[in-house]
């Protein structure tokens, strides 16, 4: 095993946003529909469906395209690394943790349980509401980067381990850190190999589709048939979906048919930020004007979800609430300088 990077920068590649785009969207979907589910009588069951099937890979195929890219940043200065990869998340976790509970504060009745005492001083070490991903992130990274040193097959192994034991210590990082952390290695150490799969997939475009295909038509009887409730079953059904996934989203992006899906992707961190807030906005005014079809509460809610965050994302670069996005340049331990800023700019 090696941790070989591909032979690709961090460039935009269309493909991986496209990915990076499904995962957010699905993300977003869950969200949306068990937020629906929570406040009507009746659940969306055509989402609930799509859902449950995504559930084995949704969460594996985003942290495993996220250490796609990740050899480079482990591979840095230390300060470097630190500003890029550490301080970048824990910026966005400390504000948007803050706009959370202040909302929950504001209102104590929409959306969900009201905020107490303990959840704000627990939030430095139990993620409040939906930002564990961001934290698990950046431990993620910083465990790679003191394992460097360490065998590639001795960390797989670990993070293996960790899944199929998979702790119930009932706080959420280290169950969610054993659960995911094997993705996002294979991520690292297997970067190669997926572009390698993606490639493949452009070139074989049918045999790829009926690939993929079958294998999530697999994991949909798993999924239903409760089996993937064994761990050493669900991991197959993770790395099945990912591979899947990556070979369906590849062939269609090199036929330029993910532009949505790619747009979404390259702003995903901004999507998931802040898509509670129109989510559980668009429920409550839809429940409140009527609404009895939770499929249809649940599609609205998804589309306005989405849509405005993006929205908003776009007009706040614009203004000086691009805080809420990008990380002041005062915050950050290494200052660019301007020329070569620049020239990054034009080029």
């Amino acid at each position: 095993m090696s941790p070989a990077m591909s032979p690709v920068s961090k460039s935009r590649i269309n493909w991986v946003d496209s990915v990076k785009g499904l995962t957010i969207l699905l993300v977003v979907l869950q969200h949306t529909t068990y937020g629906v589910a929570a406040a009507m009588p009746d659940m969306p069951g055509f989402f609930y469906a799509i859902c449950k099937w995504a559930e084995p890979f949704r969460m594996p195929l985003f942290f495993l395209v996220a250490g796609l890219f990740a050899q480079k940043a482990l591979q840095t200065p230390l300060r470097s690394f630190l500003d890029g990869k550490i301080l970048h998340f824990v910026y966005f976790y400390v504000l948007w943790t803050v706009i959370q509970i202040g909302l929950k504060i504001a209102l104590p009745h929409e959306g969900g349980a009201a905020v107490s005492l303990n959840d704000i001083a627990m939030a430095v070490v139990e993620p409040f509401g939906i930002l564990w991903f961001i934290y698990c992130l950046a431990l993620f990274f910083g465990v790679m980067r003191l394992t460097r040193a360490v065998p590639p097959l001795a960390v797989f192994v670990v993070a293996l381990a960790l899944f199929l034991i998979r702790p119930h210590t009932g706080w959420m990082i280290p169950d969610e850190f054993a659960h995911r952390f094997i993705f996002f290695v294979s991520g690292v150490y297997f970067a190669r190999h997926v572009f390698t799969l993606a490639s493949w997939a452009i070139a074989h475009a049918r045999t790829a589709a009926a690939l993929s295909l079958t294998a999530l038509t697999a994991i949909a009887a798993l999924v239903y048939g409760g089996l993937v409730q064994n761990h050493a079953v669900e991991i197959i059904a993770s790395y099945s979906g990912a591979a899947a996934a990556i070979m369906l989203i590849a062939m269609l992006a090199a036929r330029g048919l993910t532009a949505p899906l790619a747009y979404a992707g390259s702003r995903s961190l901004a999507i998931y930020l802040a898509f509670f807030i129109p989510m559980a906005l668009s429920r409550t005014v839809l429940i409140k004007l009527g609404l009895t079809d939770a499929d249809l509460v649940t599609l609205i809610g998804f589309v306005f979800a989405v849509a405005s965050t993006l929205i908003a994302h776009r007009i706040a670069l614009a203004t000086p609430f691009k805080f809420f996005y990008e990380r002041p340049d005062f915050l950050k331990l290494k200052q660019a300088d301007h020329a070569p800023r620049a020239a990054m700019s034009q080029a």
